[in-house]
């Protein structure tokens, strides 16, 4: 078939029949109509005019011959074919081929397109949305399997076609349909957004609202009764903004006569008139009381089951005009229908006739048929109520309205004390406060926990995925990203980039749009990321190792968006958009065995231990072995230390330091090795509990005296100690390094009868350095013993659920320290944007030193601690600590 030229035929023709095994046509002629669709066969002569002439074959089964000239026919290639051939009708062929921009639709419409299908028993247009595109049982060609979105019931299919499965839908909801039945929809329609396309004098919503409609407002004091004047789009305002209903109520509790600024939209009586959110509204036969109410449509009952619920809660109530779902409290051309109007409906003479601005004069869009242009219906009377079936706990959703509305969706079922059968509702934690927002109650009835207003319920086939993440086109497309994060771009950074240098001015790292830019519950790995990579490279190894036979497929793709995406702007550019974090976000939930990464809070270790345990397969950075191991197996390997321990109550403001070492003591562990690289998580569990008040990050971690094979100096004599006893732990003093004896010393302190039950423990010290030690001994040189010092260089704090860190600009005492916020400020409301900042904190070190540990415990209030001091020591959750010198070796 690959060698086969398609052809289809522009003029009539007369072709021969074929005799069934002759090679000859007979002298049976047959009229062939343009739009047949034909084979090329050869080029011939006409010897009485000398002219050429070409062979054609039809494809059908009678198999007719045809001669013709070149200008009576047009090739076409084998995919033009497969959809031309599935047209019916020769009349329809061609008119699909010679509407160019027709034919070229259906050779690139896909699964998921939303398009119009034309139904011949209504003679309108529905709205739909392809599953299915290819060759269906019995049938030559393309075919479109479409779903439809709002018309239920108007289909002749489930997704069966001839007792195949193809795909799966309602009963009745489904069509197959060739070419000449559809066009491409430019986006799908939700009603809200019709006027855009319909004009605002024949807008429909989602209650089949329009003119001279009565409808409902719920104020405080009751129901106010109006009727509809006017639906659009307010003048001035941005088109994705909610579309308005102009009200004019029975009562005088609105304000003016129906003028906008200087635009007339409607007529109504004095201080009746008011501009309404139309998400607001509820049509007044909807609850009107009487038969008619058992026959209100479900989405209609729905929506007002939920409005009226939430109305009625008390903690729920708002003053916004009727608007019990979104916050329009602080926009000007949204006012409270019962107060005062920002903008006021001013005076105006009265007139029967009303004006619409020229931004809102009717539209209408046009779809060619075969013959003539059709209108496209202005509303539908019925809409879609198939949820996504993917959509499911923790799904990052957008709620369909004309302002973005975005979520996560916490819980899916039906609400209780419901009696009528219901459709599935999802209960949202939206990521902003909304006016109707709850804590995850619905009434008395808690469903989930979320912060307060930000819960929210909604049907469920109202949500769709959230194309921030899902949609590919909105990824790939910088004018899309920068609606979402704004329009500061961060590119991808190829090859290797240092972090940046100490002896750089620190305020060229400092302001607002500096740092990561957090975005929906990230803020764990914005703030972890930065402390981790900002201006050390201690964890670089995971950034170069190329990839081996054990690891999964995607982690050079994994490593590409950490290093290229992320270290490498933030160490250049001092900044890193959202959309960056969002693309490791998705890629984590993905390959990882921790769901929600995309969308739930998520702690810091969590998120190291998917990177470093289940992506990168990188080198545990501590070995913890047992004091009484009996094998190396009893070796454990880790990536960071919890300090768990019993509370000392002694401790009113513990270091580090001290529970380090009383966690180790405690547990009766050691290090096997020098790390590179501690990462210590603070005896607490996320936000819920604290074993202390506060904690006080040391500037240097001692890990001498939890070395397994480190030399120790004899805490009475100085010589070099040879045994330990926990059990003496502060009868010396505090510290581990109080425990140490040298054999001598480990007599006379265990005479006492209160130690003499005490059981001591060999330091197991090398044997090169017993020999060195005594060789320098002889020699009557003093050989001090080096204590191994770790440095603090990130801490990573959390209050009420957010996550900050503090990060050391570089190495050793003179480098400045700065505190990062991913979401330290916000551009708009709920379609805007996280900002980040990164301030200067050149009094870490002053108030980490000893001087000021005194000023400290004199005040016991914490409001009266600087800012940043108060939430370094009475949050830190997490402290990052490097080897300067096991880090040059690595």
């Amino acid at each position: 078939m690959t060698s086969e030229k398609f052809c289809i035929l522009l003029r009539n023709c007369v072709g021969k029949k074929k005799e069934k095994g002759l090679i000859k046509s007979t002298t049976s002629k047959v009229d062939i109509l343009p739009g047949s669709l034909l084979l090329f066969i050869f080029n011939d002569t006409d010897h009485s005019s000398n002219q050429n002439i070409c062979v054609l074959e039809t494809l059908d089964p009678e198999n007719i011959e045809v001669k013709c000239n070149n200008e009576d026919f047009d090739g076409i290639s084998k995919e033009e074919y497969e959809v031309l051939v599935s047209i019916p009708t020769c009349n329809e062929r061609m008119t699909i081929y010679l509407d160019k921009h027709w034919l070229q639709e259906g050779l690139e419409l896909n699964v998921n397109d939303y398009v119009y299908v034309y139904d011949k028993a209504s003679s309108k247009d529905l709205i739909g949305i392809i599953r299915y595109k290819g060759a269906i049982v019995d049938l030559k060609g393309i075919f479109f399997g479409v779903e439809y979105i709002y018309d239920i019931g108007k289909g002749i299919s489930d997704g069966v076609f001839r007792k195949q499965r193809y795909f799966t839908c309602a009963p009745n909801c489904a069509a197959f349909v060739a070419l000449h039945r559809i066009r491409k929809c430019s986006k799908p329609l939700p009603t809200e957004e019709a006027v855009e396309l319909v004009g605002a004098t024949n807008f429909t919503n989602k209650w089949n609202l329009k003119i001279k409609d009565r409808v409902v407002w719920y104020s405080d004091d009751g129901p106010e009764y109006g009727t509809v004047k006017w639906i659009g789009l307010l003048p001035d305002t941005r088109s994705n903004e909610d579309v308005t209903v102009g009200v004019e109520f029975d009562n005088p509790v609105g304000s003016g006569t129906g003028k906008y600024k200087d635009h007339r939209l409607f007529t109504a009586k004095q201080n009746h008139a008011s501009l309404v959110p139309i998400i607001g509204l509820l049509k007044a036969e909807d609850i009107s009381p009487g038969p008619q109410y058992e026959q209100v449509d479900d989405d209609v009952e729905e929506q007002r089951r939920i409005y009226e619920d939430l109305r009625l809660s008390k903690e729920n109530r708002t003053s916004g005009a009727g608007n019990h779902y979104l916050s329009k409290a602080n926009s000007p051309e949204y006012f409270p229908v019962a107060q005062k109007p920002v903008n006021p409906l001013y005076e105006y003479s009265r007139s029967e006739q009303e004006y619409l601005p020229e931004n809102l004069a009717p539209k209408e869009t046009l779809i060619q048929n075969s013959s003539n242009s059709r209108k496209i219906p202005n509303n539908s009377s019925q809409q879609d109520t198939q949820h996504d079936p993917d959509l499911t706990v923790g799904s990052l959703v957008e709620v369909m309205s004309n302002r973005p509305l975005y979520g996560v969706i916490k819980w899916i079922g039906n609400l209780p004390d419901q009696k009528k059968p219901q459709k599935l509702i999802a209960g949202l934690e939206m990521e902003d406060e909304i006016a109707a927002g709850t804590d995850g109650t619905f009434k008395q009835h808690r469903l989930f926990t979320c912060p307060p207003k930000k819960g929210f319920f909604v049907p469920l086939y109202k949500c769709r995925k959230d194309k921030r993440f899902f949609d590919d086109r909105a990824n790939q497309n910088p004018s899309d990203r920068s609606l979402y994060f704004g329009s500061n771009e961060t590119p991808d950074l190829e090859g290797s980039v240092s972090p940046p240098s100490s002896l750089h001015d620190v305020a060229s790292f400092c302001g607002k749009g500096k740092g990561i830019q957090g975005h929906h519950n990230s803020c764990y790995m914005d703030a972890t990321l930065l402390a981790m990579f900002y201006f050390t490279t201690v964890f670089d190894t995971i950034l170069h190792r190329p990839k081996n036979a054990q690891d999964i497929p995607e982690y050079g793709e994994v490593q590409q968006v950490l290093k290229e995406g992320i270290v490498n702007p933030l160490r250049k550019h001092h900044y890193v958009r959202a959309d960056k974090v969002m693309k490791l976000r998705r890629l984590l939930d993905k390959v990882g065995k921790i769901p929600g990464m995309m969308s739930e809070e998520k702690d810091p270790e969590e998120f190291l231990n998917l990177l470093f345990n289940e992506i990168t397969q990188a080198d545990p950075f501590l070995k913890i072995c047992t004091e009484n191991r009996i094998s190396e197996t009893d070796t454990q390997h880790t990536y960071f230390y919890q300090l768990i321990m019993e509370k000392d109550e002694r401790l009113v403001l513990p270091t580090t330091q001290q529970l380090f070492e009383l966690s180790f003591l405690q547990m009766g562990i050691k290090l096997k090795e020098i790390p590179s690289c501690l990462i210590i998580q603070m005896p607490r569990f996320g936000k819920d509990y604290k074993m202390y008040k506060r904690i006080l990050p040391s500037l240097e971690l001692d890990i001498t005296d939890v070395l397994e094979n480190s030399p120790r100096e004899c805490i009475i004599c100085g010589e070099l100690a040879a045994f330990e006893c926990k059990e003496c732990y502060q009868v010396h003093g505090a510290g581990l390094n109080t425990i140490a004896f040298c054999d001598g010393c480990k007599q006379t302190s265990h005479r006492h009868k209160l130690r003499v039950n005490h059981k001591c423990r060999m330091i197991n010290t090398p044997q090169w350095y017993r020999e060195q030690y005594i060789a320098h001994k002889t020699q009557q040189k003093r050989q001090p013993i080096q204590r191994e010092k770790m440095e603090l260089f990130a801490v990573i704090c959390i209050q009420t659920s957010h996550y900050v860190s503090f990060v050391k600009t570089g190495s050793g005492k003179k480098a400045k320290w700065i505190f990062f916020d991913s979401m330290a400020d916000r551009r708009g409301e709920q379609s805007g944007y996280n900002i980040p900042e990164v301030q200067e904190c050149c009094e870490i070190p002053l108030w980490l030193s000893d001087e000021h540990f005194s000023d400290i415990m004199k005040n016991p209030d914490d409001k009266n601690l600087p800012e940043h001091i108060r939430r370094l020591i009475c949050d830190a959750y997490i402290c990052m600590y490097q080897s300067p010198t096991v880090m040059k070796f690595n």
